[in-house]
């Protein structure tokens, strides 16, 4: 898979001696603890309230509900799934194991996440032949400079954003496809015990009971099926939007050369976003800081925004760019930017020319103007 040797860099030896002091110096375990517990045990709670209002209590309420419950349902592989399966959940490996099961139950699989997600995504980001995210939406969308153009990508940042309502639905077929074909795109499954194959068979099941077999039993046909279609909607455009800003964006690179250092490149591809914004940092599970998961994936997102300051920190020691956007709004409007030049043919240098070095200085810009209040 094209393994990073450097991966023990001196820049990230820097770096992670830096964090590791801070939890010393705080008396901190990098793993969730009681306030990821107290966050987790209220979402599940607020998202099985809302369930059970729409589909069995009130239904006359359930299309007011079902954008609610899908949004919700996103935040579970957001903020409690995606820590999980990275480990980072918990300092105990069964529970992390437990709770990155919630994945199945809203409909990817934790099975196959570890190798889409883990493997493919987190080792090369960005990167057109390794990084499975930068690639499999094409042809119909192209999400990095050096693919092939088609004349309708010109398009793309007009019904890109509409396609990501799919994602929800989308998932669980492409789970089952890779399973059945024992790989996700270029990462080959583990070797598959009972149990695993148990666990995925079972985990799209209840999936679909959860959200198309009660809502249809207890609303009827048509609402049952309507409901499923908003709450799928709605949900799956909110997580998609989140996913993609932060490697789609006018500040990010591209295919970075493989010899570079394995910490830098996590910096180069990757955005943080709205850093002071507690509400972005528990709905997204610390994906806002996407630098510092990135670099720290097996350390809880609780712990983002302290990290920040020192990743931050380090970045302007060492000359390397520290990509932050002010704001959601900010991110998602240049990821609309990024899809009209990549829809366009941008090649590589002028999409770095006339797009990077702009955004770049705009963002040292600002980052100055706000001081050093920037990751809190």
């Amino acid at each position: 898979l094209g393994a990073h040797d450097g991966i023990e860099s001196g820049l990230y030896a820097e770096l992670r001696a830096r964090v590791n002091e801070y939890f010393e110096e705080h008396g901190l375990q990098s793993r969730g603890g009681a306030f990821m517990y107290a966050k987790t045990a209220a979402l599940l709670t607020s998202l099985s309230l809302c369930y059970y209002a729409a589909v069995f209590a009130r239904p006359d309420l359930a299309l007011w509900l079902a954008p609610l419950v899908g949004v919700q349902m996103a935040m579970v592989g957001l903020s409690i799934q995606h820590d999980a399966n990275h480990g980072s959940f918990s300092p105990y490996p069964w529970l992390n194991r437990i709770m990155g099961l919630t994945d199945d139950l809203i409909g990817g699989s934790a099975l196959m996440w570890r190798h889409q997600h883990n493997i493919a995504h987190h080792a090369h980001p960005n990167d057109s032949e390794l990084d499975a995210d930068s690639i499999t939406n094409f042809p119909l969308v192209r999400m990095n400079p050096v693919l092939p153009v088609r004349w309708y990508l010109r398009f793309q940042h007009l019904y890109a954003p509409v396609l990501y309502c799919l994602l929800g639905m989308s998932y669980p077929i492409g789970d089952v496809v890779g399973f059945l074909k024992r790989s996700y795109e270029h990462v080959p499954l583990q070797p598959l015990r009972p149990v695993d194959v148990i666990t995925f068979i079972l985990g799209k099941v209840l999936h679909y009971t959860i959200v198309l077999g009660l809502p249809i039993y207890s609303l009827g046909w048509q609402l049952g099926l309507l409901f499923f279609v908003v709450m799928q909607a709605v949900g799956g455009n909110f997580l998609a939007s989140v996913f993609a800003v932060s490697h789609n964006a006018e500040a990010n690179d591209y295919n970075c050369d493989p010899d570079t250092d394995w910490a830098e490149l996590q910096i180069r591809t990757s955005c943080n976003w709205s850093p002071h914004s507690t509400f972005w940092w528990l709905a997204t599970g610390g994906l806002n800081f996407q630098i510092e998961h990135h670099l720290f994936p097996g350390v809880c997102h609780v712990h983002y925004p302290a990290i920040a300051k020192i990743t931050r920190q380090l970045c302007e020691e060492k000359g390397l760019p520290y990509n932050s956007y002010g704001s959601y709004y900010a991110i998602y409007s240049s990821h609309i930017r990024t899809l009209w030049l990549l829809g366009r043919g941008m090649d590589h240098k002028v999409f770095h020319e006339k797009a990077l070095a702009r955004i770049r200085e705009q963002l040292a810009g600002g980052a100055k103007g706000k001081g050093k209040g920037e990751g809190q």
